[in-house]
């Protein structure tokens, strides 16, 4: 869905929860029945299917695995619920159209928040444990945590990119890492090969491996990195695909490894390897290759855009605040 549209969605959704919508980063935020919530999205181009966050804590202890399983149970419209370290996730199945999202939230946050009052918990920041809490957004992702918190979090992000800006980029390391990590995609596909079929795990094996492997030793995957992953991932993967016929060849016609390697151009010429056969398993591979590192790509930009994308989310106003139970 368009990010326009799913930003004028949550925002009708927000007001009518008494929320606010953070349009930056997607997700609504406020005060529901006493508590600090965060809402997102937790499927991408789905704004229907969402998660509720809440910090807090009790002194009996986080919640039982018998306690989430016995409140999903009651409560058909939620997936999940867990508590990791201070932080409640509620996870929601898809709640349908803008009525369907709007009283699928009302009725759940309800139920939930009464659950964690008669339950005793209390609101808290997320690393510390203070109950002053703030909503934050951090490198992608929502949390609730204190001023003080925040503010390290904060001088540690620019701490940490102060030293990324002031590291060099190893290129001959970072070669030598996506040699080492194409090196197990060569390995995968000719092990998966050898089982009797190609399988799109080898292609996305290499594509990561080349590619983790650069920014392993090389300190950080660049623009230049990327090429140069790209161009051995290119070259790999066909070496890949002879080494694996060359094995074929090689038990066929009872020679060494390097001669059944040498002859495969001479066999595929003659036909006396299907030339469809040939091709389409290395069009495969290729195609599973790029599928791999298409998305590792992507994902590694966006991380890098996201890494220092550090705020505190705008208070509410006094004369917007969710229900009190």
């Amino acid at each position: 869905m368009n990010k326009n549209v799913t930003i004028d969605l949550y925002q009708q959704v927000a007001q009518s929860l008494g929320l606010r919508l953070d349009s930056q980063g997607g997700g609504m935020y406020g005060t529901f029945g006493g508590f600090h919530v965060l809402i997102s999205s937790t499927v991408a181009n789905n704004p229907y299917i969402v998660a509720v966050d809440i910090s807090a804590h009790r002194a009996t202890g986080p919640l039982t695995k018998a306690e989430c399983k016995q409140y999903k149970q009651e409560h058909p419209q939620v997936r999940s619920l867990i508590q990791n370290g201070s932080t409640i996730v509620m996870s929601l199945k898809k709640l349908n159209g803008l009525d369907g999202l709007q009283q699928g939230l009302r009725d759940n946050l309800s139920s939930l928040v009464r659950f964690l009052q008669s339950e005793g918990f209390s609101e808290c920041c997320q690393a510390c444990g203070s109950a002053s809490v703030d909503p934050c957004y951090v490198s992608g992702s929502y949390a609730m945590l204190c001023r003080d918190c925040f503010g390290r979090l904060q001088q540690d992000r620019t701490a940490l990119d102060a030293q990324r800006r002031g590291k060099h980029d190893n290129m001959i390391g970072g070669i030598v890492g996506a040699l080492l990590g194409s090196l197990l995609g060569v390995v995968a596909i000719i092990l998966f090969s050898r089982l009797g079929y190609v399988a799109a795990i080898s292609g996305v094996i290499l594509a990561v491996c080349t590619l983790k492997g650069y920014e392993m030793l090389g300190g950080k995957l660049n623009t230049k990195g990327i090429i140069i992953c790209c161009i051995l991932m290119l070259v790999m993967t066909y070496l890949g695909d002879q080494l694996d016929w060359a094995i074929v060849a090689a038990k066929e016609m009872d020679v060494d490894l390097f001669t059944g390697f040498r002859l495969i151009p001479t066999l595929v010429r003659y036909e006396i390897i299907d030339r469809t056969s040939y091709v389409m398993n290395l069009v495969l591979l290729y195609l599973f290759t790029v599928g791999g590192a298409v998305p590792t790509i992507l994902s590694t930009i966006k991380n890098r855009q996201l890494e220092n994308h550090l705020y505190r989310l705008a208070p509410m106003d006094s004369t917007v605040q969710g229900p009190e139970f």
